[in-house]
């Protein structure tokens, strides 16, 4: 059962100054790599994008867009760290940890998936320091409506996911290509990410001593990057000829979505409270939503009461779920226009939930999910409890 929602202001999850130093310390990015099965060097300025764009119908829903991401790359220098083998480094399954824990290294990549005519997937991968063994990863796919630069969005993200511990792979999900839609390229690039990651065709920072756990696996992402999140956890979508629906990835675990979508966009429906699309959702799932979008799109074509909160709404309770309502923030607040305690806030609680729920970590309290310190806002928490097996439903 869920609980009423009410204002939250516990804990303090990760400080402004903390998240700053995150940002700071994830600002060493090695030369981007390229695969196709083996990997070879390309210069850290990548030549643009010359794809054909998506001039296939148009989906007659509205769509959900953000404004394409600008971010200038990063051409700081590149880490050319040895990895840590120290005996503090951790061995074995790693126990996660909290934000800010562990300083971060990245580097860029690409992989080209030559079954969707040489599709390119470039990539981002933030990865804690000082940790050996078997590490659980997040994957974070950006909003719009394709960016071959995406994967440099949202570093708060990242960042804060790679100092708890976690392997963060930020996904640029480029714009489709003639034949080609949107909605079915999105999760078919995180399946193919996934594929290479287990080929260990995916480029880790050199100071990074540790392995990319394929059994712990969360997915996370904004506007369109939240219909991904959906789509590789279950959901089921109309529309997608000779696609096959629901666009499910087993070693997804669970998935966080930010600013997600309601009925009637990108395939999604609600027939009646059991024939949704997301009542084959059956993973632990954690909607975050700006208050000032609930009830809109994000170009402001879709005006209905609520519209972002039908999939928590119509989860099938099968796994525990929880939703952030944050108030006065609008849909772009939610990616990376938001306030820095907002953005620190949004960063953390799906680091805790994703050491509870993909991690496994036992050293977190599911109860504490959701309701992290906000200094210039405030927010409501929803829990659903799923009806077996439960970590939530003794909750206060």
């Amino acid at each position: 059962m869920r609980s009423t929602p009410r204002h939250h202001r516990a804990r303090l999850v990760g400080s402004l100054a903390t998240l700053a130093l995150l940002v700071l310390a994830a600002c060493s990015e090695p030369s981007a790599v390229v695969t196709r099965g083996s990997a070879s060097t390309l210069p850290a300025s990548m030549t643009p994008d010359t794809t054909a764009p998506d001039t296939t119908a148009p989906d007659t829903t509205a769509p959900d867009t953000t404004a394409p991401d600008t971010t200038a790359p990063d051409t700081t220098t590149p880490d050319t760290t040895a990895p840590d083998t120290t005996g503090s480094a951790t061995t074995g399954s790693v126990t996660t940890a909290a934000a800010g824990t562990y300083e971060v290294a990245r580097v860029v990549g690409q992989v080209v998936d030559d079954a969707r005519a040489g599709r390119v997937i470039s990539y981002q991968v933030y990865a804690p320091i000082g940790v050996a063994g078997d590490v659980p990863v997040v994957l974070v796919s950006h909003g719009g409506f394709g960016n071959p630069r995406g994967h440099l969005a949202g570093e708060h993200l990242g960042a804060t996911f790679a100092s708890g511990g976690f392997v963060a792979i930020h996904l640029a999900h480029d714009v489709s290509a003639a034949g080609s839609r949107q909605v079915d390229d999105r999760p078919a690039d995180v399946t193919f990410l996934l594929d290479q990651l287990a080929a260990g065709r995916i480029a880790m920072p050199p100071s990074f001593a540790g392995r990319p756990d394929l059994d712990r696996v969360g997915h996370t992402g904004h506007s369109y990057g939240a219909y991904t999140s959906h789509a590789v956890g279950g959901a089921s979508y109309t529309g997608s000829p000779g696609v096959a629906s629901p666009f499910r990835d087993d070693r997804i675990d669970a998935i966080a979505p930010i600013s997600p979508q309601g009925p009637d966009q990108f395939g999604t429906f609600l027939r009646s409270a059991d024939d949704t699309s997301w009542t084959t959702v059956t993973i632990p799932a954690y909607d975050l939503v700006g208050e000032a979008e609930i009830s809109t799109n994000a170009t402001g074509t879709v005006q209905q009461p609520g519209w972002r909160l039908a999939p928590f709404d119509h989860y099938p309770g099968t796994s525990d779920t929880f939703r952030s309502i944050i108030a006065g923030q609008d849909h772009s607040d939610m990616w990376t226009s938001g306030a820095p305690d907002v953005q620190a806030f949004i960063a953390g609680e799906i680091l805790d939930f994703m050491r509870v729920y993909v991690a496994g970590d036992p050293t977190v309290d599911p109860c504490t999910i959701g309701v992290g310190e906000l200094t210039s806002t405030s927010a409501t928490l929803e829990r659903g409890a799923a009806t077996t097996g439960s970590r939530v439903s003794g909750c206060a």
